[in-house]
C-alpha cells in the first residue's frame, strides 16, 4: 500500500489516530482540519493563565492489560504522562458517567465497564495527547471542507486534495451533505434518521487561591451535572474546575451558569465566593469547533446494533471513523479508528 494517498477530514481523535495508523502502514496521509488547532473535543484553551479542557476529562481502561492500554501501547501513547485517578463520586445517583441523560441504557453498560477498573488523566490535558498524535503527520489547519467528489476534497479557500482513499472523521450527516457523488437514497435516509446525543453546557471556573481543596476524582450530582477539577494544584488547593450538564439551556445563559454554581455547593460549600472568574460554553460553541449538528457531545445515539454504522460507505473509496460509528469517548473512538483502518487494509 506504500504511496497510496489518503485524505482525512477532521483532526479530532479519530482522524489523528487513523492518520497515525495508516502512515505507519506506508500510506501517504494528509489531514484537513477546519479549525486553528487540532484535537476536536480534545482541544484546550487558556484563560487568565489557567488551562481548561473542552471535552476531555478522563479515560478508563488504561491499566496494563486493559483495552485502552493495549491500543495505546501499539501507538506509542502509553508512555505519555498519564496518572491514575480516584473512583468517581456520586451524590444522589447510582453510578458515575452518563447518568446525565436518559435513553442510553444499552450503551451505558459498555461505556462504563473500563471506568469501573481504572480511571486516568494526562498531564497537560487533551493537548498532550493531540500533540503526540499529530507529531510527524501532515496536518493542514484552516482547511474547511466544502465538497467531496470523485476522491477529491475541496476546501473553502479553493484548495483541493485528491486521494485514493478519503476518510471522514466528522459527523456522518455532515459528511453526506458534502458528497457530490450519487449515494443511494436508503443509505442517506438511514443517516438522516439517526438521532444525536445532547450537547453540553459548561462553566469553566478560575478559583481564588486557597479556597477549594483539589479532589483527584470527578463528582456527579443528582443525575443533573458533573464537576471536574483541573490539573493545577497549589498547596493542595484547586485553581480551576468545570461544571458540565446536558440539560437544555434556557435563554438566559448567565442565570443558568449561576444556577449550576449554586447547585454545586451541595458538595463544595462556598464555591460562589471561591470563583474569581468564569467562562461558559454552550452546544452552539461545540457546534462551531467540532461541526457536529446541535453541538452533540457524544455524536449519534446508539441504543441498538442497528444504530452502529460501518466504516465503509456506499462509495468504495469513502470511509467514516469516530465516535459516531461505535461507542463514544476515547476508547470508543480509538476502537472505531482501528476498525476503519483494518477495513481499508483488507481492501
Amino acid at each position: 500500500m506504500a504511496g497510496r494517498q489518503v485524505i482525512i477530514i477532521g483532526a479530532g481523535l479519530g482522524g489523528l489516530m487513523c492518520g497515525r495508523i495508516l502512515s505507519r502502514q506506508g500510506y501517504a496521509v494528509t489531514i484537513l482540519e477546519q479549525g486553528t488547532q487540532a484535537g476536536g473535543a480534545l482541544q484546550t484553551f487558556v484563560r487568565d493563565g489557567i488551562r481548561f479542557d473542552t471535552g476531555f476529562h478522563s479515560v478508563g481502561g488504561l491499566r496494563p492489560g486493559e483495552p485502552l492500554d493495549l491500543i495505546f501501547r501499539q501507538l506509542e501513547l502509553r508512555d505519555l504522562p498519564w496518572f491514575p485517578m480516584e473512583p468517581d463520586e456520586c451524590i444522589g445517583c447510582d453510578e458515575p458517567f452518563l447518568r446525565l441523560s436518559t435513553g442510553w441504557e444499552e450503551e451505558r453498560r459498555h461505556v462504563l465497564e473500563p471506568y469501573r477498573h481504572s480511571i486516568w488523566r494526562i498531564e497537560g490535558g487533551g493537548k498532550t495527547l493531540v500533540d503526540a498524535l499529530a507529531k510527524d503527520q501532515q496536518l493542514l489547519l484552516r482547511k474547511k471542507v466544502t465538497a467531496i467528489e470523485d476522491r477529491t476534497v475541496t476546501c473553502a479557500d479553493g484548495s483541493s486534495y485528491r486521494g485514493d482513499i478519503v476518510i471522514s472523521a466528522i459527523h456522518p450527516a455532515v459528511t453526506m451533505q458534502l458528497v457530490r457523488d450519487h449515494i443511494r437514497s436508503a443509505y442517506l435516509q438511514r443517516i438522516e434518521t439517526l438521532s444525536n446525543s445532547p450537547g453540553a453546557f459548561t462553566v469553566y471556573a478560575k478559583l481564588r487561591p486557597g479556597t477549594i481543596r483539589h479532589l483527584r476524582h470527578s463528582i456527579f450530582v443528582n443525575n443533573d451535572f458533573m464537576i471536574h477539577f483541573g490539573d493545577e494544584v497549589v498547596d493542595g488547593f484547586a485553581r480551576s474546575l468545570d461544571i458540565v450538564t446536558f440539560r437544555e439551556m434556557p435563554d438566559n445563559r448567565e442565570s443558568f451558569a449561576q444556577e449550576l454554581i449554586r447547585k454545586a455547593t451541595v458538595r463544595l460549600p462556598g464555591l460562589p465566593d471561591a470563583i474569581e472568574k468564569y467562562w461558559t460554553s454552550t452546544p452552539k460553541t461545540w457546534e462551531r469547533y467540532t461541526g457536529t449538528p446541535g453541538g452533540s457531545a457524544y455524536g449519534i445515539r446508539k441504543n441498538s446494533t442497528a444504530d452502529f454504522l460501518a466504516p465503509q460507505t456506499p462509495l468504495p473509496w469513502l470511509f467514516l471513523t469516530g465516535q459516531n460509528l461505535g461507542l463514544h469517548g476515547i476508547l470508543g473512538t480509538s476502537v472505531s479508528a482501528l476498525n476503519t483502518c483494518n477495513t481499508i487494509s483488507l481492501l
